[in-house]
């Protein structure tokens, strides 16, 4: 029987400290503080005129860092935290937790630190920086692996295994990426970041798909109102969306202007509207729910946009797409996703609740204005800077709120 969430939480006497007793909490700790700081960082350099960023051009390292270092940490706090569910086993903690926190945090000031050490030509690329680029998400699927030979007999109906094949797909993406950035290959650069963005947004529909309607239901019924109408998770139809998804978001990554794209992204975008609807997200009234809703709604918005940016159409710019998928679905879904589960698990040290929701709605706000970019006109310069203060602010905020729940409840210490 595996073991429940609260036993779970309660391991924070570890050898490497409450930090790393639970699975979720340097992973999610690290990638809000590249959130928080890769946005300005970039947006201060590039209009500073800077030629590179960590060895990479200041567009691609933006796009190398928010693709391929924080979504690999928001994926593997999430997937961790959900290994007590499918195996039976307690999942990473104390000393092997913090191996992996580390070689991600390698994987950020590795590439950097060796750029300013060791300059190499432009179009070189030095091994070491693309074995820091993999060995975090290789390493990743080596857990996860293991986790799934452990729940080979035991795994409940309706578990997934998502992390093993994301994981290295997300390697191989962040190698091809920088290689591409080191040639110049600028197509290459585009495609590469689309793929990433690509797996984030499967995962953000296979996860969605179970744990939306789920804690929708949940919430109805707490409120004593009948949540009945919400489809149970994993039903055909539900599967069809994701069927359609896969090859929809493979034509955006390959050939986002081909007509096949607009197609197969129309009609994806179209199931997913139904998809969402089918949720009910107008009956519900707790904000962490509803705010997984407004989440869920940026894949749409993301996948019409992708069909609206292709030929024949061609009537909005790839960049509204793109960033409907970054800012809008990954930034607002993800953050909510953490949200709730820094709040809900851990003896100590939960995320400051308030703190987790303001910045939840800031978020919010910053993707519609980051989304507008394309079409603020002569306003694009003071759009930019609101809506890279907006999203500075919410990833500074909720990395307050995870870091106000640790030092309130150190032992000896109590939260007012």
């Amino acid at each position: 029987m595996p073991p429940s969430p609260d036993l779970v939480a309660r391991r924070l006497d570890t050898a490497a400290g409450p930090l790393f007793a639970v699975a979720f909490r340097p992973l999610f700790v690290g990638a809000s503080a590249l959130a928080a700081l890769a946005v300005p960082v970039f947006v201060a350099l590039l209009l500073a005129g800077a030629p590179t960023i960590g060895g990479l051009p200041p567009v691609a390292w933006h796009t190398h860092e928010m693709v391929f270092g924080f979504l690999p940490a928001v994926m593997a706090g999430y997937l961790l935290s959900a290994t007590p569910n499918r195996s039976g086993r307690l999942p990473a903690s104390g000393r092997p937790l913090a191996g992996l926190a580390a070689l991600w945090l390698a994987g950020r000031l590795g590439p950097p630190a060796l750029a300013v050490l060791s300059p190499a030509s432009p179009d070189a690329v030095p091994w070491p920086a693309l074995l820091a680029d993999a060995a975090f998400p290789l390493a990743m699927t080596a857990v996860l692996a293991r986790e799934a030979m452990a729940a080979t007999k035991t795994r409940p109906p309706g578990s997934s295994r998502h992390g093993l094949a994301l994981f290295p797909l997300l390697a191989g993406l962040a190698v091809g990426h920088r290689c591409a950035a080191a040639a110049d290959a600028a197509d290459l650069v585009s495609a590469f970041a689309r793929g990433g963005v690509a797996v984030a947004i499967l995962l953000i529909a296979a996860v969605g798909g179970r744990l939306v309607p789920s804690l929708t239901r949940n919430a109805l019924a707490a409120a004593g109102r009948d949540g009945g109408g919400v489809p149970e998770p994993y039903g055909r139809f539900n599967v069809a969306v994701l069927v359609v998804a896969l090859p929809a978001l493979a034509a955006w990554t390959i050939a986002p202007a081909h007509v096949v794209t607009a197609t197969a992204c129309g009609l994806a975008a179209v199931l997913q509207a139904v998809r969402l609807a089918r949720w009910r997200g107008w009956r519900v009234r707790r904000f962490d729910v509803l705010a997984l809703h407004v989440g869920y709604l940026w894949v749409v918005a993301g996948t019409a946009l992708a069909a609206l940016a292709a030929d024949p159409l061609a009537v909005v710019p790839a960049d509204a797409a793109l960033h409907a998928f970054t800012a809008g679905a990954i930034g607002t879904m993800t953050m909510a996703v953490m949200a709730r589960l820094a709040g809900t698990r851990g003896a100590r040290g939960r995320t400051h609740p308030r703190l987790a929701a303001f910045a939840v709605a800031l978020a919010t706000v910053a993707a519609p204005a980051r989304v507008a970019l394309p079409f603020a006109g002569a306003a694009y310069g003071p759009l930019l800077h609101a809506a890279a203060g907006l999203w500075t602010l919410a990833w500074t905020l909720f990395l307050a709120a995870q870091l106000a729940g640790l030092l309130a409840d150190r032992p000896g210490r109590r939260r007012p």
